[in-house]
């Protein structure tokens, strides 16, 4: 931020803010060098100069919670007012798509959350996206608060907005909520280069990215690639070329049964085109429909009649298109456009059109097929915002100034193909992050990822275990999550117990000051003469077992099933059977598949965490310095 002619604050600092209550809150920005600045609030005018580069920063006094509230900034001959100022508890929401998700794709699951939200003490505020390499932004000067209401929530995060939704009924305060999260991104995206580089978690050749003129030209070069086999894939359609949206099938097109996976003609990259017929019944005949596709890989481009109802671009968002007003006799076809590898739709997910109330299944449907072309593998975009430090430079470091009460992370589906070093680095970004927040105590409450299958080559139980290790540190709350994604999904749709989770972390964590999950946690494996002793922290609850629970027990390559056990108040005694004698390398796991269902909770039915454990001879006590020593 250098000099400014005109007196500037950050964005932050606008009409409809939240500041966070009894905390001393900081206010800034920039006008000309050694300009004298006045504040007024209330019955209290403070004052501070400019500096060289005319920077300027007053703080101010603790206040509860209230408002709406006048601020007034004044120098030289200008003047700012901020209205709608308000004092309650602000919340980061920070990660990727999970936690960015916002309304406009849950309307299917809250169809009655937007005429419902009406609390205009719940404000948002998006940061914008920016990532920058060379040094980090010192403000931004984009983005405005809105309040969470009506059509304004299409563009709040589920999660962010369930959250602040459970803090509100709680607190009866004003709650803020300040979104980062970028989909896709890894999380060395959110960590500085000078941490990445102590660690030995930054690329060698980093420093490429500080020529922005080279950034710009691969983003440019990437933008053509992407440009030109778009138009190849659409030269080469044979489907565009004849028309296939309009025209019936014949005898080349081939039956497929849309519930298993492709024939191996259709699955590979390139265009296939789809179709169906289905006749309407008479008394639903000229109303209003929707057509539910489920999701698709990759891309489609959907037509009801030869008419074009829809697209979308890429393989993620559930397809819902209008229809308009139906007709008897209904011919959808899809023209899915494969980028690369497996093709084709997404299994497990309903596919029907809706009526009002009434479902026409489209799964038990004849559908046929045919090939529009083939193509080579696409490349992956060039996304510079993915690349390491670029976001914490460009939307974390900006936001140093401002107070808040906690942070909500939900991230990590974009490192589960490389998991090692995850709750390295993890562990490093909160200690960064409540460094730069100037609160050494700051509460960070994260998301451990959810059941997941669409990534049979990623390892989500290896990332769900390096995410725990971010415990290790005080003031820190895991929300145990599987059991509530979608197996074929992996954006689910259930955000609210998500939400419901991070909010009771949130008191949880006032309790159990030292790492806290949701539920229960195993602490460690040792032999004793029944058998394995596994030994919880269950966090003041007792161990309850459902029928399914099972633990594998792994040793010199050799993976065992073993289901006798006994359940004692916050330990299992897993019994071995007499032919198998435990070895040194043996290790016993529970929930470890990436499409792991919980089966073993606590009295209030909270999920514990997944585990795998080295099996010990003995139990350990641990010393009281190994707290300390696994934060150094």
């Amino acid at each position: 931020m250098e000099e400014s002619p005109r007196l500037k604050l950050s964005s932050l600092l606008s009409d409809g803010v939240i500041l966070q209550r009894n905390k001393i809150n900081t206010l800034w920005g920039n006008f000309k060098r050694n300009a004298l600045v006045t504040i007024k609030f209330e019955d209290k005018v403070l004052s501070t100069i400019c500096d060289a580069n005319g920077k300027f920063k007053l703080d101010l006094p603790a206040h509860e919670a209230g408002g709406p509230f006048e601020l007034i900034i004044t120098s030289l001959n200008e003047k700012i007012v901020i209205k709608k100022v308000y004092f309650g508890d602000v919340w980061l929401l920070a990660g990727q798509s999970n936690m960015q998700l916002m309304f406009n794709r849950l309307l299917e699951k809250y169809p009655k959350e937007l005429s419902k939200a009406k609390d205009k003490l719940i404000h948002y505020f998006r940061v914008p996206e920016h990532y920058q390499f060379n040094e980090p932004m010192t403000d931004i000067y984009e983005g405005k608060w809105f309040d969470a209401i009506k059509n304004n929530l299409l563009n709040v995060s589920g999660i962010g907005y369930f959250f602040a939704k459970y803090l509100r009924k709680y607190s009866n305060v004003p709650i803020g909520i300040v979104q980062t999260a970028v989909g896709g991104t890894s999380i060395r995206s959110w960590v500085s280069e000078e941490v990445l580089k102590n660690i030995g978690e930054m690329p060698h050749d980093y420093d490429t990215l500080k020529n922005q003129d080279l950034v710009n030209h691969f983003v440019k070069e990437s933008n053509a690639y992407q440009d030109q086999y778009e138009d190849d894939r659409n030269m080469f359609d044979y489907g565009l070329k004849g028309s296939w949206a309009k025209n019936s099938i014949d005898s080349t097109w081939q039956s497929i049964d849309i519930n298993k996976d492709f024939p191996e003609k259709f699955k590979t990259s390139g265009v296939v085109w789809l179709k169906t017929t289905i006749e309407v019944p008479e008394n639903m005949v000229n109303q209003d429909a929707i057509l539910h596709l489920g999701t698709l890989i990759d891309a489609d481009e959907t037509f009801v009649n030869g008419k074009k109802i829809g697209e979308v671009s890429y393989q993620y968002p559930p397809r819902y298109y209008k229809i308009g007003k139906i007709k008897r006799k209904v011919e959808i076809t899809i023209r899915l456009k494969i980028d690369q590898k497996i093709g084709g739709f997404r299994k497990g997910k309903n596919r029907y059109i809706q009526i009002n109330n009434n479902i026409l299944n489209l799964n038990k449907c004849n559908w046929f097929a045919k090939r529009g072309c083939s193509m080579p593998s696409r490349k992956q975009w060039f996304f510079p915002q993915y690349l390491p430090s670029g976001l914490f430079n460009g939307m974390i470091y900006p936001l140093r100034n401002f107070s808040f009460n906690g942070i909500i992370w939900y991230q990590g589906e974009s490192d589960t193909h490389e998991p090692v070093n995850y709750g390295k680095v993890f562990i490093k970004l909160i200690q960064e992050w409540r460094k730069i927040f100037s609160n050494v105590n700051l509460p960070f409450l994260f998301v451990q990822l959810p059941n997941c299958g669409i990534e049979p080559n990623h390892n989500w139980g290896r990332l769900r275990s390096e995410q725990e290790k971010a415990l290790v540190l005080d003031n820190t709350g895991m929300a145990v999550t599987i059991g509530d994604g979608e197996d074929n999904d992996l954006h689910p749709l259930d955000k609210k117990v998500v939400a419901k989770k991070l909010f009771e972390l949130s008191e949880r964590i006032k309790k159990w000051t030292h790492g806290c999950a949701s539920g229960p946690i195993a602490d460690q494996a040792y032999l004793n003469n029944d058998g394995v002793v596994i030994k919880f922290n269950t966090f003041g609850r007792k161990l309850v077992i459902d029928e399914r629970l099972i633990f594998k027990l792994s040793q010199c390559g050799t993976l065992y099933t073993l289901n006798k056990f006994q359940v004692n108040d916050e330990n299992i005694v897993v019994k071995i059977p007499e032919d198998i004698k435990i070895k040194d390398d043996a290790v016993i796991s529970y929930a470890q598949e990436n499409t792991a269902h919980p089966s073993l909770f606590d009295t209030d039915r909270n999920c514990a965490a997944p585990f795998k454990l080295k099996i010990n001879n003995y139990y350990h006590i641990p010393s009281v310095l190994t707290h300390v020593l696994e934060e150094m």
